[in-house]
């Protein structure tokens, strides 16, 4: 794997990431508002909640993990440059961990809220 390729796969990986957590909050935005002037108990907004967290939690999961293989693939002349070092600096596997953990929170709220 040439470095422009590597390279173009973490662009590609890290904006792939931002979009699915940008799509998963957008929807549970939505579920918000739907809760808050709807009239109570959905269950096509329960199966929704539920669907969209597992999609940010997993999807997301993964292209942080491809993230971090391809930043362990970094060669060294890269990794010895400022650069490599600040991206090596990153606590990414603590990224993957609090988002996941915050988009559990949220849709486990959003479903509590449809059943209540």
């Amino acid at each position: 794997m040439t470095e422009d390729h590597r390279l173009q796969l973490v662009i590609s990986r890290s904006g792939d990431y931002f979009g699915i957590m940008r799509t998963t909050l957008f929807v549970l935005l939505g579920i918000g508002a739907a809760l808050h002037f709807g009239e109570g108990y959905s269950a096509p907004l329960l199966v929704l909640a539920i669907a969209i967290s597992a999609y940010g939690i997993l999807a997301g999961g993964v292209a942080l993990d491809d993230i971090i293989a391809l930043r362990e693939d970094m060669p060294d002349d890269v990794a010895g440059t400022a650069y490599g070092k600040g991206v090596k600096a990153r606590n990414i596997p603590g990224l993957k961990m609090v988002s996941a953990a915050l988009i559990g929170l949220t849709g486990l709220s959003a479903v509590l809220s449809v059943l209540i």
